[in-house]
């Protein structure tokens, strides 16, 4: 089952933050031979929580298949891993929309166990690349407007 949700917080260094969040339980097929997951379908658990988020503002990722001008490529990375994971655990996975350029947007995925403890850090740039000349190109406004709406405030 998958839920997912918008929520508002204030952190520590009380700076607002409106986050979206994913809720997913982990698979056998997410395991390794050591029977924790491997280290890929973290990415692959981000990915999921970033497509239910597209959906959730308008934007699927078919829209941008189908009809958008552009692509949002991933044209960066990166992930760190403070506790493994093991089949049936419960996971709430909080993406914050970190920095919202011209062309392109950068995204935090923070992966936590049921009773909130921290297991992984990831993070995604994005790029909007044009399907006609492959060059980048802005951000779609009303895309934009929708991805500031959960940006860091600072």
């Amino acid at each position: 089952m998958v839920l997912f949700d918008k929520l508002v917080i204030t952190n520590h260094d009380l700076k607002e933050t409106t986050m979206f969040i994913h809720k997913l339980t982990a698979q056998v097929h997410d395991t390794d031979a050591a029977g924790v997951i491997y280290f890929a379908n973290f990415y692959r658990m981000a990915h999921t929580t970033y497509e239910a988020f597209m959906e959730s503002i308008g934007f699927s990722i078919r829209y941008f298949l189908d009809e958008a001008p552009c692509l949002p490529l991933i044209v960066h990375s990166q992930a760190d891993y403070k506790k493994p994971i093991r089949t049936g655990d419960k996971l709430t996975i909080e993406l914050v929309v970190e920095r919202v350029g011209n062309s392109s947007y950068g995204l935090a995925y923070r992966i936590r166990e049921h009773n909130d403890e921290l297991v992984a850090d990831l993070k995604t740039v994005h790029v909007t690349v044009s399907k006609k000349t492959s060059g980048k190109m802005p951000l779609p406004a009303d895309f934009k407007k929708k991805l500031l709406e959960f940006a860091q405030n600072d």
